[in-house]
């Protein structure tokens, strides 16, 4: 079996290099439409607002996508190579998707006035002009062609309006030819958000252009049941890859309602699905938790995509497929991070080292968190946010635990507390120990304990250092007193909260956070500070003893 699918990946392999190698010649582009629709049937209205600071970014010529600026003031860079900027392969390759997936033009359209309409017009007319005659590489890859035709889409209302006929002619032509071209590549495209992307943009172009989309709509439901876990959570584990799914599947499901509400149907049931799911990740603030990627995201337009996705359904307390739990007492919020690695994806940052690590708030602030991920796919920040350091979990070592670890949980709720008692093998290849962690919530949701126990070594072997580490919102301010076991928290509400541990040397150290979404903006790292307990696991299991209480 292992084999055949061997084969048949392979296969398929070489069936898509065999394709893009046809889609690059000159007669494959002669079987695309050369003659422009008079007018696009049916358009749908932008439903996102864009970013009027990254507007202005690009009037200036600054081009900052995917964690990257680059600053070309006299002309669009749609052809400067990662040795051109300086750049690995993977942050270009992310950076390039998004300059030519055209995700921007809202920015323009939520700017508004003439001098906006015409610059995101004389940026579409310089694409046109550089990559329109040949369908070849990165800007023509299938996911980054349908982003591209969607947000083309999408903004043809604010681009079409008051533009001359040469423009209006290019313009059509080319959402066109997009269309005819992905109704070929979409279905080659490898599975996942790569064939969603593509298949999506095939959808909008199938509709806009007013042409049978039935079974384009089928793929992309297929394309969606391989990434939408049953309890609703993306396979990535990561919550905002959730949010920007959602929030396509909203924007179509929205312009299909007012179309065909039975093609609409179809798309339903991923949103009874995902939003219960997003609402699980909410903090009480209302941005995300940081798990697997995610940032906090703008809690106003999570709040808006849940309203106009219409589900009501409540979030899970324990989602068993993805991996989390979620305790909540009062106005105490506890997440859990109770599932294992996720595999890696060629196109996302490495997969985070995070097992067993936990977030907890209080009403609108945030207290323990993780540090977040960066925007840019490659460089050092995207290693090192993605190590186990970077979360709120023990580690062992200078090492990361297995990718294949075994997570187990058990949960427990008595008089409104509740408590878990958790364990994974992560550390078992490397030293030979198995590390459990129990978390207990009061039920006023003002005192949280853990209890954290590296087990002794399973077949001997040299003593292992262990170190605890609960990184802080950049919102609260930590100060070290008394025996050198008790931290006072100052929250960003002005809430007092101590800490005290026992097991372990305690201390205050510097750390980081990425938390905060910037409308595409480049890193840009916020100072924080961590809880940090250390000891040494020998032949002896090693016990780390926590609480943390609200004061008054």
């Amino acid at each position: 079996m292992a084999a055949a699918s061997l084969q048949e990946s392979v296969g398929r392999k070489l069936l898509r290099r065999a394709s893009a190698a046809w889609y690059a010649t000159r007669l494959y582009g002669l079987t695309l439409p050369r003659q422009a629709p008079l007018e696009l049937p049916v358009l749908p209205d932008e439903a996102w607002p864009g970013s009027v600071a990254n507007a202005d970014r690009l009037f200036q010529g600054r081009f900052v996508f995917a964690g990257v600026e680059v600053v070309s003031p006299h002309a669009a860079p749609w052809s400067m190579a990662a040795s051109e900027l300086k750049l690995d392969a993977a942050s270009h390759a992310a950076w390039a998707a998004e300059l030519h997936g055209f995700r921007w033009l809202r920015d323009f359209a939520t700017q508004g006035g003439d001098m906006a309409r015409r610059m995101a017009r004389a940026l579409i007319a310089s694409w046109l002009g550089a990559h329109a005659q040949r369908i070849h590489g990165l800007p023509w890859r299938a996911d980054v062609a349908g982003r591209r035709l969607s947000h083309w889409i999408g903004a043809a209302h604010f681009v079409l309006d008051g533009a001359d006929d040469a423009f209006a002619h290019d313009f059509l032509l080319a959402i066109a030819r997009h269309t005819a071209h992905l109704n070929n590549a979409a279905k080659r495209t490898p599975p996942g958000l790569p064939r969603f992307a593509a298949t999506i943009g095939l959808v909008y172009g199938l509709e806009a252009l007013g042409q049978p989309e039935q079974a384009a709509m089928q793929a992309l439901c297929d394309a969606l049941e391989t990434q939408i876990l049953a309890d609703g959570c993306h396979v990535s584990r990561n919550p905002s890859q959730l949010y920007r799914l959602l929030r396509e599947i909203v924007a179509l499901w929205r312009f299909l309602l007012a179309l065909d509400p039975e093609r609409a149907a179809m798309l339903q049931v991923f949103l009874d699905r995902m939003a219960p799911m997003l609402r699980f990740f909410r903090h009480g603030d209302g941005g995300l938790a940081l798990f697997h990627g995610g940032q906090e995201e703008a809690a106003a337009q999570i709040e808006q995509l849940l309203d106009l996705s219409e589900a009501k359904g409540k979030p899970l307390n324990s989602a068993t497929l993805s991996g989390y739990e979620r305790a909540i007492a009062r106005r105490g919020l506890l997440l859990v991070d109770a599932g294992g690695t996720p595999p890696a994806q060629s196109d996302a940052p490495p997969p985070h080292r995070s097992l067993l690590s936990f977030e907890f708030s209080h009403g609108k602030d945030r207290l323990i968190v993780n540090c977040g991920a960066s925007r840019r796919v490659g460089g050092g920040w995207a290693e090192a946010l993605s190590g186990s350091a970077a979360h709120s979990t023990v580690t062992l070592g200078q090492g990361e635990p297995s990718v294949d670890a075994r997570v187990s949980v058990m949960r427990n709720e008595q008089d409104g507390a509740i408590w878990f008692d958790l364990e994974h093998d992560g550390w078992r290849a490397s030293h030979n120990r198995l590390y459990r962690r129990r978390l207990f919530l009061a039920a006023s949701g003002e005192d949280l304990r853990g209890e954290e126990t590296v087990a002794e070594s399973l077949t001997g072997g040299m003593p292992v250092e262990a170190v605890l580490r609960l990184h802080l919102h950049p919102g609260v301010h930590a100060s070290l007193i008394g025996s050198g076991d008790t931290v006072i928290l100052k929250s960003a509400t002005g809430q007092g909260w101590r800490w005290r541990g026992a097991g372990g040397v305690v201390r205050l150290e510097d750390s980081v956070y990425f938390g905060h979404a910037d409308n595409g903006g480049a890193d840009a790292p916020r100072r924080t500070q961590q809880i940090v307990m250390a000891g040494s696991a020998g032949e002896t299991p090693l016990v780390f003893k926590w609480a943390l209480t609200k004061i008054g």
